[in-house]
């Protein structure tokens, strides 16, 4: 067998750690891990990434791995890379929690449809908020910054050096935490707006009994949910954009990584 391919053969173990880790962050991270990606081009995404950054860090890898080490190991370094993607995700499921908010307070939480970023059911404003907070994502370059920040764990734990603890356990509870905070703060016009709306039809129920205000008062609960969303969804920028930035941060931080 020639002597570089021999190499290649030797080396295979420590880039399935590679490849590990990065399937990681691919698997659920947001964008990379979207069904509408076909699988295939998933995998060959991640090969090719493992194949550029491996001969940079193939030091980090024992010369004597074993096919045990390679799996156990390799469920650790999978967990990395799913940590940050998931934390990531916990994020941007900000916007479908105020969609589905406003949703249920306009009265609109009986349709469903399908997310085909995440094969899963939501109202339609819930649907329409994880678009814009998908696209906003992207806009800013949160997918350049989480590979960037994944790339980044191998000068802060090398392979084989990572062992799940508290620290884990608190991140997701920041994030889930934040995720909720930001979604309130991102609904919150909405809800008082429909609020208000709710206590005025009130009023002119007790002043116009004749009026049938269960009809009137839907259109007007309707009109003004949409209303006050599309005005208020363009000013709630900002606010997804900290707390994506915070938001990755925060992992940074928990990983012992430099800012």
């Amino acid at each position: 067998m020639p002597l570089p391919l021999m190499d290649i053969f030797l080396a295979l173990p420590a880039y399935a750690l590679v490849v590990f880790r990065i399937s990681g962050l691919v698997v659920t991270a947001p964008l990379y891990g979207s069904s509408a990606i076909p699988i295939r081009v998933r995998a060959a995404f991640t090969m090719v990434i493992a194949a550029m950054i491996f001969p940079a860090i193939k030091h980090q890898a024992p010369a004597d791995l074993t096919l045990v080490t390679v799996v156990t190991a390799g469920v650790a370094e999978f967990m990395i890379g799913a940590i940050i993607g998931t934390s990531l995700t916990v994020l941007l499921m900000a916007a479908q929690v105020a969609g589905t908010l406003v949703g249920q307070q306009a009265g609109l939480a009986f349709s469903q449809v399908v997310d085909p970023l995440t094969d899963l059911r939501s109202s339609v404003l819930a649907q329409v908020y994880a678009v814009i907070a998908t696209l906003l994502f992207l806009m800013i370059g949160g997918h350049r910054a989480a590979m960037a920040a994944l790339l980044d764990t191998y000068r802060a734990v090398p392979l084989l050096s990572f062992q799940p603890g508290e620290s884990v356990v608190l991140l997701m509870i920041e994030m889930l935490t934040g995720a909720f905070i930001a979604g309130i703060r991102v609904a919150g016009p909405v809800i008082i707006a429909l609020f208000l709306t709710e206590t005025a039809v009130g009023f002119l129920s007790r002043t116009m009994p004749q009026l049938n205000i269960m009809s009137v008062g839907f259109t007007i609960r309707l009109f003004v949910a949409l209303a006050v969303a599309a005005l208020s969804i363009t000013a709630s920028e900002g606010i997804l954009t900290d707390v994506i930035w915070s938001g990755l941060e925060t992992v940074r931080e928990s990983f012992g990584m430099d800012s």
